[in-house]
């Protein structure tokens, strides 16, 4: 059975906890922040939320 991978609501929410914080959202801490996550999915959704900003 696969596993489920992480929404792009949870990559935005992480970016947006992490730019509150005064960090620069990035794959690396995103995935910290997360504690879970492919790279690749991540900079997928990452890259839609600063589209959107």
């Amino acid at each position: 059975m696969a596993r489920p991978g992480i929404t792009y609501k949870e990559v935005a929410a992480a970016a947006e906890a992490l730019t509150e914080q005064g960090e620069t959202p990035s794959i690396k801490r995103v995935r910290d922040h997360l504690g879970t996550g492919s790279p690749n999915t991540i900079h997928r959704h990452l890259s839609a939320w600063r589209a959107e900003q």
